[in-house]
């Protein structure tokens, strides 16, 4: 996205063909719509009539999305050391206004400068403004012009250098305080998800089952706490049954400030009846047998349940084998909800795993500085170096073993390191993971395990992969057909 002179957009849509016009704001990287154009049109007037300096109507970004979030603002620009933001409305409540601005300004505060709120209102030509209280109040379009004035403007390559999606991902496990003070906010998709759910469960007499299904990434574990945090906001009791080991996230709800979080291997002796919402959290791991006994206690209790989940990510057989997704969709008259935005991983590393797991895939990196790359021949070298990168800062994820049998990943494991059962619905900012030698590709060009492993070791590498929001580190032992595939995909993207 280019920066562009506001009166050069205006005079545009109202001069050139429509054809031309389309060309112009494709050259400027601008999506904006005919009716914005007029707001756009309404405050230029505003400001024109009080002031003759046409240099404050310059290098403007136009409806600018942070990636992956798809946080968008209506103008943004930005100076030495201040960013004025104005969002253009036809109409709207000031409650509305406020709301959305003390949202931009938690967008915007990872900066760290100086920042100008304001909200202009076409339809009665109102210009608002957030102050430093997180106060609403009616201004003078001089203030506008003021702050607008008061700016060195500055020159800026690329615009998405400034915004790290990773800043607004809140897990209530890694960022629980976050998540306890309300520090975050949820993507259009998940609002739109928790309101229809919560008007469900609330207007419902009868037994409610609600389904949540989303890849690696698109935010499931947020959104089903986020529901849990509003039904107790409002006096409710819901309770979260956890298909795997409880993390330090969910003990220090479950201890701190008294969340009904439980393991699914107990929850035989809890008693319905005795709450508003059962979440049953990434449920794909989940016996059948306790999934139906579930069933049948919800249905007894007329009870509100909601299954958040990923099919894919099983790390068993049995549990791929069980088709629980199957049987839940399958239940009588079930509302599905399916997140599709993937806002946790970064599209360079989303777009590697899809490169990685399967060799016959064809993409290419749009940059590869958050992923390293090592190879050692053999485990006891690797095995020191993994030993050495948790003092780097990295989480060095390793694979679950076998209760009965010594596996080969044994070999070079850190015992002290999360293994895939107990890193589950969680996420890091640097993740290391290690592939090693019994690694290779089918002749469909998928990603297979040849040595024998309890789990399975290709379901535990994109489970420990795909907990990364930053930085990805590979490490291979001894597997040149692996590290072949790794190094000409990163090459390719630096050619």
């Amino acid at each position: 996205m280019k920066r562009v002179n506001i009166l050069s957009i205006i005079q545009a849509f109202s001069s050139l063909k429509q054809d031309s016009y389309k060309c112009f704001l494709r050259h400027y990287g601008i999506g904006i719509k005919d009716d914005e154009v007029n707001d756009l049109e309404s405050l230029a007037k505003a400001l024109r009539t009080i002031e003759s300096d046409k240099r404050i109507f310059d290098q403007f970004y136009i409806g600018y999305k942070i990636p992956q979030i798809s946080k968008e603002f209506d103008l943004l620009r930005f100076g030495e050391g201040c960013v004025v933001n104005i969002e253009l409305k036809r109409s709207a409540t000031k409650e509305k206004i406020e709301k959305q601005l003390k949202r931009n300004k938690y967008y915007l505060s990872f900066l760290e400068k100086e920042m100008h709120f304001f909200s202009f209102v076409s339809k009665t030509s109102e210009l608002f403004y957030l102050n430093s209280s997180d106060q609403l109040e009616a201004v003078d379009f001089s203030r506008l012009i003021s702050a607008l004035k008061g700016m060195q403007v500055k020159p800026i390559d690329n615009i998405d250098s400034l915004f790290n999606p990773s800043n607004y991902l809140v897990s209530p496990f890694n960022s629980t305080q976050k998540f306890v003070n309300n520090e975050y906010f949820l993507t259009v998709q998940q609002e739109t998800i928790v309101r229809e759910i919560i008007s469900a469960i609330d207007s419902s007499a009868s037994a409610t089952y609600i389904s949540i299904k989303g890849s690696a990434g698109t935010g499931k574990t947020l959104l089903v706490y986020d529901i849990a945090k509003s039904l107790r906001e409002a006096g409710k009791k819901p309770l979260i049954i956890h298909c795997g080991y409880l993390n330090d996230g969910q003990l220090k709800l479950k201890g701190t400030y008294q969340w009904h979080i439980t393991q699914i291997k107990d929850f035989g002796g809890l008693e319905f009846s005795d709450y508003d919402l059962v979440i049953i959290d990434e449920a794909q791991r989940i016996y059948k047998s306790q999934l139906l006994k579930i069933i049948e206690k919800i249905n007894i209790v007329n009870g509100k349940c909601i299954f958040s989940y990923d099919k894919l990510q099983t790390l068993a057989a049995w549990e791929e084998n069980s088709n629980i997704d199957g049987i839940i969709s399958s239940i009588p008259s079930i509302l599905t909800y399916k997140l599709t935005e993937k806002i946790r991983t970064n599209k360079e590393i989303a777009t590697f795993i899809k490169l990685l797991f399967n060799n016959k895939t064809a993409a290419k990196l749009s940059t590869s500085n958050n992923i390293e790359l090592n190879f050692f021949d053999n485990e006891e070298d690797a095995k020191d170096y993994l030993s050495s990168l948790s003092s780097q800062g990295w989480d060095v994820l390793r694979f679950t073993p076998s209760q009965y049998n010594k596996e080969h990943h044994q070999k070079y494991s850190d015992v002290f390191n999360e293994n895939s059962h107990k890193v589950i619905g969680q996420e890091f900012d640097s993740v290391a993971v290690t592939i090693d030698s019994y690694f290779n590709y089918d002749t469909d060009g998928d990603l297979i395990y040849t040595a024998k492993a309890f789990y399975d070791p290709v379901k535990m590498l994109f489970q420990n992969i795909t907990r990364t929001r930053k930085r990805l580190n590979i490490i291979l032992i001894n597997n040149s057909v692996l590290f072949d595939r790794c190094a000409s995909v990163l090459e390719d993207q630096s050619a």
